[in-house]
């Protein structure tokens, strides 16, 4: 039992056994002495011997049969070699990851090396040979090929085993897959990685600071920003601050560590170059399950341009606010929907109301302006008219009776218009009101003026028309006076002559109603209603014209053609008014002709439709004008003793029927002055 080896204690236990046989059988029975019992009992305690050596051989497969259970069983590659590293056993998942038996590790001499990753070989291979060089355990994370090609990651543990006299007789190990942790802690490194190279290079100013506030990490773009080291920062922390911002700004961080609240201040900060420029701070403590404060994170941006354009931005709507409380207008802005959202100063001192009244209580919209600033005559047109431009965004251009501080109406004009978004979407109303008044008044001073210069105007045409007017009443006047005698001698003759009376008689009633007709012409060329429209044929005008002129005409030499297009369509006009239009322009083209010695004096009148409009042109052949917009100018003549305000006004009347009036150049020589009249209802 003293035999440590297995098969020598069992070859002994044998030899002993066949011994004692031998002496039992070659000594006699009935011998005396001690040789045959002492040879019986050696023989049973051989017996005893070998079998605890056959029932410690069971045990012990027993034992390594649980234990092959336990490794075979085991989910990761379990694996034993000899003392000089050659594998003697593998466990069933390592056949079954690398495809080879434990004889077939051996063959290429590399005991299993070939089945780890080129890019492991090196590493692992060294860390084997020094943990057998050693007697120290193995452990070593590398990729291992399985049967497929695929390489996972696995962490391989290996231990030594010793004899008594500290000998290594072999190892055993287990190598497990950690590849979903490898890529794991991988993918972590990356974002790390990531996550760092962010914060170097992203040009924002980012920071890290203890509970406290002191500072534990500054990236590199807030020193080179700073201008300093992080153990220069960290010693005076506060020092980069500027001195008119320094004790705000602890007292603000103070605060904030103190109730474990987020910062967030604008202050200035000192520049690398030594000045100050103004940043936006921004900190929030990182809290753990204890609600104390485990870290600050921060970041800090430069906003001095921006600071500066916001200071410009506020210096430019002080200057604008300014500008729109000092300008002789009423402005005021409204939302797409027409809620008042400005009026400047003078508006609401004009009106005698301040903006919150005039949005009313409930804000709704522009109806309280309108119910208390607009004459009620004029409120139902606007606020129709302002209801309709919000909806379609139509500029708004209208005057109404606008309500004073004193209660009184001025005329007011009202102009808006809307500005849109890069979507084309209603943004803002800019409107601008302005008092027109004194405008107003004087334009109806002006208009009284127009119409008495007019009358004025006519009045003066009536001595150049005096000779005309007396020849024309004169010729059926002698007729009436001649014919009535003629009718009273046939009366008195003996016998009478009825039927030469009646003849008389008859000549007289027409030649008074010759008369009557010229008087008729007479009172509508100078009559003073004036305003009445109504539709007729210009070509009657004309005429009628040509016939009051008739005398001058012919007395003047001028050689008279008219071209009137038969069948034009009717225009609407006051008669008596554009008959002043036509006999003044026939008058002037007269006078341009009467200078000329031995030339030819021709009077052109024409009518025509062209595009929609009567265009009546009279022409002369006079020596023309130099200046065929300046004659239409107010007390602009070139006559010796015109007044210069004919063709100005003969323009003015023109205007007032939608027409248009002009002067050009005749061929060969002369003016041609041309009147165009829109088409009735046109």
């Amino acid at each position: 039992m003293l035999i440590k080896r297995r098969h020598l204690a069992v070859a002994a236990a044998l030899l002993l056994i066949a011994v004692c046989a031998l002496i039992v059988f070659v000594q006699a029975s009935g011998s005396a002495g001690l040789t045959r019992p002492a040879a019986f009992l050696l023989s049973a305690l051989a017996i005893v011997w070998l079998a605890d050596l056959w029932r410690r051989r069971i045990d012990t497969d027993e034992h390594l049969n649980n234990a092959k259970l336990i490794v075979e069983s085991m989910p990761g590659l379990g694996w034993a070699t000899d003392a000089m590293g050659k594998f003697v056993y593998v466990n069933p998942s390592v056949v079954e990851y690398v495809g080879k038996r434990t004889d077939e590790f051996n063959e290429t001499g590399r005991t299993g090396l070939e089945a780890v990753h080129p890019d492991d070989a090196e590493r692992v291979t060294e860390a084997w040979l020094t943990s057998m060089r050693t007697g120290t355990s193995f452990q070593s994370i590398h990729r291992i090929r399985r049967a497929d090609g695929e390489y996972r990651w696995f962490q391989a543990y290996g231990r030594p085993h010793f004899d008594a006299q500290g000998d290594i007789l072999g190892w055993f190990g287990t190598t497990i897959d950690v590849d979903e942790k490898k890529r794991a802690e991988q993918r972590l490194a990356e974002s790390e990685r990531q996550l760092r190279t962010l914060i170097d290079t992203m040009p924002v100013m980012i920071w890290c600071g203890s509970p406290s506030g002191e500072p534990i990490y500054q990236n590199p773009k807030t020193l080179e920003y700073l201008g300093a080291t992080f153990e220069e920062i960290k010693e005076n922390n506060f020092g980069v601050v500027h001195p008119d911002d320094a004790e705000g700004f602890q007292s603000a961080w103070a605060d904030c560590v103190e109730r474990k609240t987020s910062l967030s201040l604008i202050c200035r900060l000192r520049y690398k170059d030594g000045t100050h420029r103004w940043n936006r701070i921004d900190a929030a403590p990182l809290l753990g399950e204890d609600g104390e404060i485990i870290e600050w994170y921060g970041t800090n941006v430069d906003i001095e341009e921006l600071h500066q354009t916001q200071e410009e931005l506020r210096s430019n709507a002080e200057r604008l606010r300014l500008m729109l409380d000092t300008l002789p207008a009423f402005v005021w802005c409204a939302s797409p929907e027409g809620q008042p959202t400005y009026f400047n100063e003078p508006l609401m001192k004009y009106s005698g109301v301040t903006l919150e009244e005039l949005r009313g209580v409930d804000g709704s919209g522009f109806a309280p302006m309108i119910s208390s600033l607009v004459h009620p005559a004029d409120a139902p047109f606007l606020r129709d008219r302002f209801e309709q431009s919000f909806k379609s965004g139509e500029p708004i251009a209208l005057k109404y009776r606008h309500r004073l501080a004193d209660g009184n109406y001025h005329l007011v004009d009202c102009r808006a218009r809307v500005l849109r978004d890069r979507q084309s979407r209603l943004f803002q109303w800019y409107g601008v009101i302005v008092d027109v008044e004194d405008e107003a008044q004087a334009q109806a001073q002006l208009q009284k003026a127009q119409h008495q210069l007019e009358l004025a105007t006519r009045a003066a045409s009536l001595s150049e028309l005096s000779a005309s007017i007396a020849h024309e009443l004169n010729q059926p006047l002698v007729a009436v006076t001649t014919n009535s005698s003629a009718t009273a001698q046939w009366l008195s003759a003996t016998p009478p002559n009825i039927d030469r009376a009646k003849s008389s008689a008859k000549k007289a009633a027409d030649a008074a109603s010759d008369a009557a007709e010229v008087i008729s012409r007479i009172k509508a060329l100078f009559r003073q209603s004036g305003g009445a429209k109504y539709p007729g044929d210009i070509n009657e005008v004309i005429l009628e014209a040509c016939t009051l002129l008739r005398e001058r005409i012919a007395g003047s030499k001028c050689d008279l053609q008219t071209h009137l297009e038969p069948n034009l369509p009717n225009a609407t006009f006051d008669k008596g008014l554009i008959l002043q239009v036509v006999v003044n322009l026939i008058q002037n083209a007269m006078d341009a002709m009467a200078t000329l010695n031995g030339a030819v004096r021709l009077l052109d009148i024409r009518s025509r439709f062209v595009n929609g409009k009567i265009l009546v042109d009279v022409r002369d052949s006079g020596v023309g004008l130099q200046d065929a917009e300046k004659i239409f100018e107010p007390f602009y003549t070139t006559k010796h003793n015109g007044m210069g305000i004919g063709l100005s006004i003969c323009r003015s009347i023109v205007g007032a029927h939608a027409g248009t009036l002009w002067a050009s150049p005749s061929e060969p020589s002369g003016t041609v002055f041309t009147f165009a009249l829109p088409l009735s209802g046109g």
